[in-house]
């Protein structure tokens, strides 16, 4: 009989930081650890269900970049790092909640993605 063996990982710290939602400030401490942002938006219509976006660059996670890309909102961002070939993902460093003032109308991008994941 084998028996697998889980190796335990330890989480890397988090940044300090001032605010909990300044995803500019948080991508940024963590530096060349972060790889990749995956960005998920809150569907307009409910409170429940996430839209997934985009993967974005730890570069292109502004504020800015954000807004004019997919609009306002209120938005999800998980920061991951390098892939780890044992566990086949990507290393998972915390997830930060925030939003973007409604005055950045919603793009046709986001509309679009919006569409073909309430559609499934």
């Amino acid at each position: 009989m084998k028996t697998k063996t889980k190796t335990k990982t330890t989480k890397p710290e988090r940044p300090f930081r001032y605010f909990p939602d300044d995803i500019e400030y948080i991508v940024q401490a963590y530096g060349s650890r972060a790889r990749v942002v995956q960005l998920w938006r809150l569907a307009d219509s409910t409170y429940s269900q996430w839209i997934y976006l985009a993967r974005i660059t730890p570069y292109e996670c502004t504020i800015e970049c954000i807004a004019h890309r997919f609009g306002g909102g209120d938005y999800r961002a998980k920061i991951l790092g390098e892939w780890d070939p044992e566990r086949r993902r990507e290393q998972y460093f915390e997830r930060v909640s925030f939003a973007i003032d409604g005055c950045f109308p919603v793009t046709a991008e986001t509309l679009a993605r919006t569409r073909s994941q309430q559609q499934k």
